[in-house]
């Protein structure tokens, strides 16, 4: 459901804002799941429901990444910035499972949430693909 709403929204607004409203959703769901202890039954029936709604916004990315880059490039581009993000979690493991008490996840996941939120502030400047493309 969340990659069909993602794409739909991306049609209506464009990606950057698209990726912009999913990355708010999800990093808001994060918090909101995260922020303080919550019981099973409200973890399952909402708050888990609505971040994996917003994750939609991962589908953009095989849709926007490609026509950025000129034609001869777009593998060796998308290829990239997919294996940069597959780094960047790598990474996220290591610093986040730092903070994380035997147990208890949830200050590790709130803080990953942090991740959804600076991608927010990065779409901002991400470029309108090109229509040609």
């Amino acid at each position: 459901m969340g990659n069909f709403a993602a794409s739909w929204l991306a049609r209506q607004l464009g990606y950057p804002r698209a990726i912009l409203l999913c990355l708010l959703g999800l990093g808001g769901g994060m918090i909101g799941a995260f922020g303080v202890p919550r019981g099973f039954a409200e973890l399952a029936w909402f708050w888990c429901p609505l971040t994996g709604f917003f994750s939609g916004v991962f589908g953009l990315f095989t849709m926007y990444l490609p026509p950025l880059f000129p034609t001869l490039l777009r593998t060796t581009g998308a290829g990239f910035c997919y294996n940069i993000g597959r780094l960047a979690a790598a990474a996220a493991q290591l610093v986040f499972g730092v903070f994380a008490t035997v147990g208890d996840l949830r200050q590790a996941l709130l803080w990953s949430s942090l991740l959804a939120l600076a991608g927010a502030l990065a779409a901002h400047w991400l470029p309108e693909p090109s229509a040609d493309a």
